[in-house]
C-alpha cells in the first residue's frame, strides 16, 4: 500500500493531501495544533458576529484540478459570493482612494513632491540592492522613499527596525508598496510603456490593471468568500472532502524522528509514538522542524517577530464605504495597516469591520478604543453610529520580520532538507519560495505532478 504523510495542517497542506490521495493508497496529514486550517480561521464575539483573523478571500489559482478542491463541493455545502475584481482602495494624508491600494505622491506638499518627481524620473535603471532601503532609494528617489515608502516600513515592521538588514524581495513588495502613483492616469498609461518605469508605478485602478492582463493574456481570478459566514466555513469544508476522500487527520501532533536509507526518507515517528512508514514526505511546517527531525545541520537563525492585534467591531449603522472588500491605511498617523469590510464580501449584513496592527513584543497592547478612534478618523465609521461589540484579538509570532539573514537562513535549510532526501516535498509559506496563497497551491501542485513524473 502506497503512503504519503503530509506534515502541515494548513491550507497548503490541507490542499495537498487531496491531490495526493488521488495518486496514494493512505494520506496521512499530521498538524502539530488543536485543529488544521492555520491562520486562515473565524472568531465570533459574544453576541455571534463572526470574523475573520485578518483579511483572507480566497481566490483561484487558475489550475483545473486545484480550483475544484478549493470551490466544487457536493451539496453547495457553501454558498459562494462569487466576484471577479477585487475592490481594495487605500488611505492616506487624510484622504480616500478607493480605486487601488497604490499610495498616491500626488498628495505630498507641493514642494516635496516636485523634488521627488525630479528624483523619480531620473533614477529609472533598476536597482541590484538587496536591502530595501537602499532598494527604494534608488528606485523611487530619496524623497519618495522618506515620505512615502519609509513609514509604511515602520508601520508593518516597526519604527526602530533596521532597514539595511530587510531583504528587497520579501519585506514590501508583497504589500504592493514598491509601486507609486505620481503622475495623471493617461500619462501614467504612456510612462508605463517604459519596462523600467512601468516597475515602480502602480495602476490607477482595477479597470487598467484588468486591461493590463488581458492584454498579456493573463487568466483573469474570480475571487469567493461564503455568503453567510467567515472563512472557518472554507476550511471546514476542505476538511470534509479531504476526510470523505479517506485522508486521515491528525492534530496535536508532531514528527519526532524521520529515518532514511540510501537518501530516501522510510518512515516517520510521530510524537505519539507511531511508526508510519512511507514513500514520500510532503512537508509545509517550517523546514528547521523536519532538519531536527533528521538530525541534519540547521542554518540557525532565530527572526523576530510582530506581534498581530487584529480588532473586531460591530456596529449599529452600515460603514461608511459600501464598495471595497477590504482596504489599506498607508497613513503615518494610525498604526492600522489593513482593513476588512464584511458587508461589502457577503451578502449577510452585520455591520463588521476587522483591522489589523503589528507591534513589537515590548510594546504596549492595542486597545479597542484606540482601534474604534482611528477607524472614526479616518470616516469608516458612520456619523452617529454605536457600538455594539468588539473585542481586540492578540496573535503572538504570527509575522516575521524579513531580514536577510532571515531569507538566507530559510534558503540555506530548504537547500539543506531536498538534498538529503529524495522523496520529500518542501512547499508552502515556509518554503521561503512565495507568499501569497494561490502562489503557494500553484508551488505544491507542481512538485506534486513534477515529483510523480
Amino acid at each position: 500500500m502506497k503512503t504519503c504523510v503530509v506534515v502541515g495542517g494548513g491550507v497548503c497542506g490541507l490542499t495537498a493531501s487531496i491531490l495526493l490521495k488521488k495518486r496514494y493508497d493512505r494520506v496521512l496529514l499530521v498538524e502539530q495544533g488543536t485543529a488544521v486550517g492555520g491562520l486562515l480561521s473565524s472568531v465570533k464575539d459574544d453576541k455571534g458576529n463572526i470574523y475573520d483573523q485578518g483579511t483572507h478571500i480566497p481566490v483561484t489559482t487558475g489550475i483545473q484540478e486545484v480550483d475544484d478542491i478549493l470551490f466544487n463541493f457536493e451539496n453547495n455545502e457553501i454558498q459562494w459570493h462569487q466576484f471577479q475584481r477585487l475592490e481594495t482602495g487605500n488611505y492616506f494624508a487624510g484622504s480616500w482612494d478607493l480605486e487601488t491600494q497604490t499610495i498616491d505622491a500626488r498628495k505630498l506638499n507641493k514642494d516635496v513632491y516636485h523634488i521627488g518627481i525630479g528624483e523619480f524620473l531620473s533614477s529609472v535603471l533598476p536597482s541590484s540592492a538587496i536591502d530595501i532601503e537602499t532598494y527604494l532609494e534608488e528606485t523611487l528617489g530619496p524623497t519618495f522613499y522618506e515620505n512615502l515608502a519609509k513609514p509604511v516600513i515602520s508601520k508593518l515592521y516597526g519604527k526602530d527596525v533596521d532597514k539595511k538588514r530587510l531583504s528587497t524581495n520579501t519585506s514590501i513588495n508583497y504589500f504592493g508598496a514598491n509601486r507609486i502613483k505620481a503622475f495623471d492616469e493617461n500619462l501614467t498609461k504612456i510612462l508605463k510603456q517604459h519596462p523600467e518605469i512601468d516597475k515602480k508605478l502602480g495602476f490607477h485602478n482595477s479597470s487598467d490593471y484588468d486591461t493590463y492582463l488581458k492584454a498579456q493574456n493573463s487568466s483573469m481570478p474570480s475571487y469567493f468568500y461564503p455568503n453567510t459566514d467567515g472563512v472557518q466555513l472554507w476550511i471546514s469544508e476542505l476538511v470534509n472532502k479531504a476526510q470523505a476522500l479517506g485522508v486521515e487527520i491528525i492534530t496535536n501532533t508532531q514528527v519526532k524522528k524521520i529515518s532514511e536509507s540510501n537518501g530516501k526518507i522510510d518512515s516517520v515517528e510521530l510524537s505519539n509514538s507511531d511508526v508510519i512508514k512511507t514513500e514520500l514526505v510532503f512537508w509545509s511546517a517550517p523546514p528547521v522542524f523536519a532538519l531536527h527531525a533528521g538530525e541534519l545541520p540547521i542554518h540557525s537563525y532565530r527572526p523576530t517577530f510582530r506581534t498581530a492585534y487584529i480588532l473586531h467591531a460591530t456596529f449599529d449603522k452600515p460603514l461608511t464605504n459600501d464598495k471595497s472588500h477590504y482596504l489599506w491605511n498607508w497613513d503615518p498617523s494610525s498604526e492600522i495597516f489593513r482593513i476588512t469590510l464584511y458587508d461589502n464580501l457577503r451578502t449577510e449584513k452585520s455591520y463588521s469591520v476587522s483591522a489589523e496592527v503589528l507591534r513589537d513584543k515590548s510594546e504596549a497592547e492595542f486597545t479597542l478604543s484606540e482601534g474604534i478612534n482611528d477607524l472614526r478618523s479616518m470616516g469608516l465609521i458612520a456619523d452617529g453610529a454605536s457600538l455594539q461589540s468588539g473585542f481586540v484579538q492578540q496573535i503572538e509570532n504570527t509575522f516575521p520580520v524579513p531580514t536577510n539573514e532571515f531569507a538566507e537562513s530559510t534558503a540555506v535549510n530548504y537547500q539543506t532538507l531536498t538534498s538529503a532526501y529524495s522523496n520529500i516535498l518542501v512547499s508552502g509559506r515556509f518554503s521561503g519560495r512565495c507568499w501569497l496563497l494561490h502562489d503557494v497551491l500553484r508551488f505544491a501542485y507542481e512538485d506534486i505532478i513534477n515529483y510523480a513524473k
